[in-house]
């Protein structure tokens, strides 16, 4: 009887050991999950700061960030030129009082309430028009710091702070 009560305290002690780690464990990935949503929040807060920045100082011509002021503004360019060319495609109409995009048929903007008038065109004509891509020169997108990377690298790596 004394082996199998030993083997019974033997495995409740282990059994013990294990729901201690599978509490340390839990607790370990809590914590994880909260320093991700942490991190992921001073990357939206970066991001906000960036835009407000970059609102405030693009057209500033002695800025150290001029060159991807510049870059921003070729992108923004683009997916604008992409934007309007998915409205064309689809027949979408926007509202030129406040750029609302509606369904087509749409008389009234459903936003403001702004008359709309439908401009007639061909599915030829749209078809035939390509999207115009704005690139910057080779030059400067190799000078310009973060030029081909990812959008993670503009922000500060959780290791610096």
């Amino acid at each position: 009887m004394a082996f199998f009560d030993e083997l019974s305290k033997a495995l409740s002690d282990k059994g013990k050991e294990a729901a201690q780690k599978a509490k340390e464990t839990a607790g370990v990935l809590q914590i994880k999950a909260q320093i991700a949503s942490e991190k992921s929040k001073l990357k939206e807060l970066y991001g906000a700061v960036g835009v407000l920045y970059y609102k405030k100082h693009r057209d500033e011509e002695d800025n150290e960030f001029q060159d991807l002021f510049r870059e921003i503004g070729n992108v923004l360019a683009n997916v604008a030129a992409m934007e309007e060319k998915v409205q064309e495609m689809d027949g979408s109409l926007v509202c030129p009082n406040c750029k609302n995009v509606m369904k087509k048929g749409s008389a009234f903007c459903s936003r403001c309430g702004a008359a709309l008038t439908a401009e007639e065109e061909t599915g030829e004509d749209a078809a035939a028009e390509e999207i115009v891509i704005v690139e910057s020169d080779k030059e400067e997108e190799s000078e310009a710091p973060f030029a081909g990377g990812q959008p993670e690298d503009m922000f500060v790596d959780d290791t610096d702070i």
